[in-house]
């Protein structure tokens, strides 16, 4: 090493060393403080949230019992003994039977024709099943039908469609949206809808007819 170079290196380590003695207790917080972050980001991901799901699917499996049951009233407010959906949705709503809570309570109020607080469940679903993801978006779209927003409903419908493209939601869904859009005046769009079903499902249950529902909606455009 040059005499030039080992002087700008010692220089550098006076540098350092003055910096660190005049914030010494600067950086010593900082160092603490990077370590608590550490310590807890470890915590939350090792410890806390595996605790947190595992008693999230404990209260989950009865909720869910009762749903699958029909008894609406105890798989939303529960049995006394164990919680029910929206008890669960409060306090684990961030765990994935949370989630599976939430997308459940908004069912069980569709049962029971509350169809505002259903949407409020359902629009705070976030699953990683994409095909469960689309029907979640589907039901969501039945809540604003019922609303008699069906404009909204036809949003709703063509958004399931186009989320997860297969042979079993998506026909269901351009059919849906096809039908709400008519209803709501929207004559562009519904034919949009039920143009994309004939196209593209035409083998599908939904598809039967489609030939004369968009005949239909072609002469309520002409009729304009």
């Amino acid at each position: 090493m040059s005499t030039e170079e080992q002087s700008i290196e010692n220089k550098g380590i006076q540098s350092i060393s003055g910096f660190y003695n005049n914030n010494k207790n600067n950086v010593t917080i900082a160092g603490i403080a990077l370590i608590l972050v550490a310590a807890g980001i470890w915590y939350y991901g090792n410890v806390y949230k595996p605790e947190l799901e595992s008693e999230a699917n404990k209260s989950f499996f009865m909720a869910e019992r009762y749903f699958s049951t029909d008894s609406t009233n105890k798989a939303l407010n529960g049995d006394g003994t164990n919680l029910g959906l929206i008890a669960i949705v409060d306090e684990f709503g961030s765990t994935k039977a949370g989630q599976q809570a939430s997308y459940l309570a908004g069912r069980a109020l569709m049962d029971q024709g509350k169809y505002d607080e259903a949407l409020g469940y359902l629009e705070d679903v976030s699953l990683d099943d994409e095909l469960l993801a689309a029907q979640v978006i589907t039901l969501e779209g039945d809540c604003h039908s019922e609303l008699g927003d069906y404009e909204t409903a036809g949003d709703k419908y063509m958004k399931a469609a186009n989320a997860r493209e297969n042979t079993m939601t998506t026909p269901y869904a351009l059919l849906k949206a096809g039908k709400a859009y008519e209803e709501a005046g929207e004559l562009n769009s519904a034919l949009k809808a039920f143009e994309q079903l004939e196209k593209e499902y035409i083998n599908s249950r939904q598809s039967s007819n489609v030939e004369a529902k968009i005949a239909r909606v072609k002469a309520k455009i002409a009729a304009k």
